[in-house]
């Protein structure tokens, strides 16, 4: 990818919609293309726009935003163009502008819990079921690619730059999240790459900490968990997913299940605080009843 030097009140002006927008600020930068947040000059609207000089990157990723558009979780797109840029031609799709931070950025400042670490991947694990079921992989999933929408209160997967169809090479990928940099399978396109990628990320939110390939191994991140205390089932599970011994609609079943035993848990805590409450009454009222027998009696 050639170097974007888009700048902060440039304007971009599309060649065929003639739509015209105005640098804001810079929201990210990935492998094959830089995204800014805009604003529309005619509506006053703000918008994310993403660039690159790779013109099928782009297509690719403004076509799986159209083809899945229906799904809550998938912002909306809402045009591809190209303009001239120093004598270059780049390419843009405008889509949803989302408010908020991206789940990396999130879980600096913010510690998840472990119901709202299983409920982002159920979360996240419903969306690639969907894709799933229509024949395609997500491929590159991260941290960075999840959003959390503040201003609505919802979440959204971004940059389907990656999705591909069952049964072709990855081509997009983070190495984090990529069973290949670990060892642990080819760079094609199933739904075991997919089950190896989220699973990783959920290792990620249980033990607040990202795991690189050059750094560690799997038997390093088992034993993490296992220093966290969690329990000898759900690391198996995890250790079932990473050897992709295990179908992705099982896997979506036990998470589901773990994550309704930690809501159990907290009403199970909510119970015994109001259980001991009743049990203070109780004690209170029985004492209260035998200072005033005696009282009587005098």
């Amino acid at each position: 990818m050639k170097k974007i030097r888009l700048s902060l009140g440039d304007y971009v002006i599309g060649k065929w919609n003639k739509n015209k927008y105005k640098i804001l600020s810079v929201l990210g930068e990935g492998g094959v293309g830089k995204v800014y947040k805009v604003k529309n000059q005619s509506t006053n609207k703000i918008w994310a726009l993403k660039v690159s000089d790779d013109l099928s990157s782009i297509t690719k990723e403004y076509d799986m935003l159209k083809k899945f558009y229906y799904i809550d979780a998938i912002p909306c797109v809402k045009e591809i163009d190209d303009f001239i840029f120093e004598n270059d031609t780049l390419y843009y799709i405008v889509m949803e502008y989302i408010e908020g931070q991206n789940l990396k950025e999130y879980i600096k400042t913010k510690k998840i819990s472990i119901k709202n670490a299983f409920g982002i991947i159920l979360f996240i694990g419903n969306v690639f079921k969907i894709l799933h079921d229509q024949n395609f992989i997500f491929g590159d999933l991260k941290l960075e690619n999840i959003m959390i929408d503040q201003k609505n209160n919802e979440m959204k997967i971004i940059d389907l730059g990656g999705v591909v169809y069952v049964g072709d090479s990855i081509k997009e990928f983070t190495p984090n999240y990529d069973r290949a940099s670990f060892n642990m399978g080819l760079r094609r396109a199933d739904e075991k790459y997919d089950l190896f990628s989220i699973t990783i990320l959920m290792i990620n939110l249980l033990s607040g900490t990202i795991f690189y390939p050059q750094e560690t191994n799997i038997k390093q991140m088992i034993q993490k968990l296992k220093e966290l205390k969690f329990s000898p089932k759900l690391i198996l599970l995890i250790q079932r997913c990473l050897n992709q011994n295990i179908t992705f609609k099982i896997f979506l079943m036990e998470i589901e299940k773990y994550y309704k035993e930690e809501k159990y848990k907290k009403n199970i805590f909510i119970f015994d605080i109001y259980k001991s409450i009743d049990i203070v009454f109780i004690g209170s009222f029985i004492f209260f009843i035998l200072v005033l027998y005696k009282c009587c009696i005098k």
